[in-house]
């Protein structure tokens, strides 16, 4: 079924398998009054809505001072030079992270949740759980910014992980997201000293190219 078809059901209120001309069947009402914010906004105050599922990417951090991955110019694979990188996605390659993880730990100081504060849109995942409105929200950002926006961990699925935990990748034993994060702070000393601790290298529990998903 195309776009266009998904959307003349809607808007007549069918069920998927009913089509023009089937049985004698009265069409239920349209689920939506308009194809607009508008109309996603009435049937959402109509109260019918319980089960919504959010599916979030980078555009909405964009707003808050983090880059997406891949806009020319501005994304952040076009802007990691300082990194003398091979080439961009090496910065979250697993591989490239166990030959020399310092360019990751750089990137991962200024990345770290606290430094950058949730959107509005992130506050609006929040009112959707606070209402009873949403089911799940998806999202592949590693940010963390929906939880710190206020919406429950057990309503979020990080596809790509994020700095909610870390491992140590040879023991693969769970170490204390904090110590990590002020390892990190400490620049290429205290990441150092952190492998010495844990018996290697240590990283937030973000999906790195290489590594198999949550």
């Amino acid at each position: 079924m195309d776009l266009h078809a998904l959307l003349e059901r809607l808007s007549l209120g069918r069920d998927d398998g009913e089509d023009e001309g089937e049985g004698d069947s009265v069409p239920r009402a349209p689920l939506l009054p308009s194809f607009d914010l508008r109309g996603v906004a009435s049937l959402l105050d109509g109260g019918s809505a319980r089960n919504v599922i959010v599916l979030a990417g980078a555009g909405i951090s964009v707003s808050a001072g983090i880059p997406d991955f891949r806009t020319p110019g501005t994304g952040l694979y076009d802007n990691l030079q300082k990194y003398d990188l091979p080439h961009p996605e090496a910065i979250f390659d697993i591989d490239f992270f166990r030959e020399n993880p310092e360019p990751f730990y750089q990137l991962a100081k200024d990345m770290w949740p606290g430094n950058y504060h949730p959107t509005p849109t992130h506050f609006f995942l929040r009112l959707l759980h606070e209402r009873g409105h949403l089911l799940r929200c998806f999202t592949q950002n590693i940010d963390s910014l929906e939880a710190l926006a206020g919406l429950p961990k057990e309503k979020i699925v990080a596809a790509h992980g994020n700095f909610d935990s870390a491992t140590c990748l040879t023991t693969k034993r769970k170490v204390p997201i904090e110590e990590v994060r002020a390892a990190i702070a400490d620049g290429k000393r205290g990441w150092q000293a952190l492998k010495e601790k844990h018996g290697g290298l240590v990283k937030p529990d973000i999906v790195f190219f290489g590594e198999v998903g949550p």
